[in-house]
C-alpha cells in the first residue's frame, strides 16, 4: 500500500498488536477535529483507548490556539481516549509519556534523532515532526478522561510557512512510510509507555525523557502564563514539570510556555 492511499479501520487493525489502543476505532474522511469528536464520546462513556482518526482535518488544534495543519491522506491524525485516573495535575505526565513514545517510535522508524521538546513536541534538529494536544474532563479534583489528539508528519512534502521548522518522516528516511502499519505500531509502542505510567507513575519515565529533551542544557524564558524570568533547563522532574535554574535557585513550570533564549 502506498503512503498516500487512504487510511482505514480495515488496513490497520492487521498489523495490530495492542490490547486496547486503537481496538475501537472511529474513522471519518474529514472531520474538523479529532478531539472534538473523542471528547464527545468520551462524555458518551466510551471506553479507554478508542481512537479517531482521519485523513483530513479542517481544524486541527494545537497548543496556544495554534492550528495544526496538514495536507489530505498523508499524516496521521488522531486522538485516543484515555481514562487515567488521579489528580488532575495527571494530564501533564500523561502527555510528557505519550511524547515519549512517539519519539521512540519515529526514531525507530525512520534512523532520525527524533526528540522531544516539552511539554508536548516530537522534534528533529530539522524541525517539528508531531505534536500532541491532551484536552481532560475534571471532576472533584480527578481527571475523569484525557483526551490525546497527535499529529504525525508522515508522508507530507511542504508545509505552510506560517507553522515554524517543521520535518516529515518522508524526508528523514528518503521515502515514503506505509500511514497504516506506522500508525499500529504508535498505538503499540503509545500504549506500552502509558501502562508503563499508569502502574508506576511517571518517575521511572523521567530519565528518559530527559535523555531526549531538546532543551536540556539551554537556557529559556518564560513567555505565557506565569511570572517572567528565564533559566537554563535541567530536565523534567517526576511530575512531569521542567526544572530551570534561574539565579534565586530551582524554579519548576507546569502549565507555562517557554521558549529558548540567548
Amino acid at each position: 500500500m502506498r503512503g498516500d492511499e487512504r487510511l482505514l479501520p480495515s488496513t490497520i487493525t492487521p498489523w495490530l498488536a495492542t490490547a486496547r489502543f486503537g481496538r475501537r476505532l472511529y474513522y471519518y474522511p474529514e472531520t474538523g477535529s479529532t478531539n472534538d469528536v473523542a471528547l464527545e464520546l468520551a462524555r458518551g462513556g466510551e471506553s479507554e483507548g478508542t481512537v479517531v482518526f482521519t485523513d483530513y482535518q479542517r481544524g486541527g488544534r494545537g497548543r496556544r490556539d495554534h492550528t495544526w495543519s496538514s495536507a489530505p491522506g498523508r499524516d496521521l491524525l488522531f486522538s485516543v481516549i484515555l481514562r487515567p485516573g488521579g489528580a488532575s495535575s495527571s494530564v501533564l505526565p500523561v502527555t510528557l509519556a505519550l511524547s515519549l513514545a512517539t519519539s521512540v517510535l519515529l526514531t525507530r522508524a525512520t534512523g532520525a534523532g527524533v526528540g522531544v521538546k516539552w511539554p508536548n513536541d516530537v522534534v528533529t534538529e530539522a524541525g517539528k515532526v508531531a505534536g500532541i494536544l491532551a484536552e481532560a474532563s475534571h471532576a472533584g479534583g480527578q481527571a475523569s478522561f484525557v483526551v490525546v489528539g497527535v499529529g504525525v508528519n508522515v508522508n507530507a512534502i511542504e508545509f505552510p510557512p506560517d507553522i515554524g521548522p517543521a520535518v516529515s518522516c518522508r524526508g528523514l528516511l528518503g521515502g515514503e512510510l506505509d500511514r497504516a502499519s506506522l500508525f499500529a505500531d504508535l498505538l503499540g509502542t503509545m500504549e506500552t509507555y502509558y501502562d508503563r505510567f499508569r502502574a508506576d507513575g511517571f518517575g521511572p519515565l523521567v530519565s528518559s525523557f530527559n535523555e531526549r529533551l531538546r532543551e536540556r542544557g539551554r537556557r529559556v524564558r518564560v513567555v505565557e502564563g506565569g511570572p517572567p524570568g528565564s533559566g537554563v533547563v535541567r530536565g523534567v522532574d517526576a511530575s512531569g514539570g521542567l526544572e530551570i535554574e534561574t539565579g534565586n535557585g530551582v524554579r519548576v513550570l507546569h502549565g507555562e510556555t517557554v521558549e529558548e533564549s540567548m
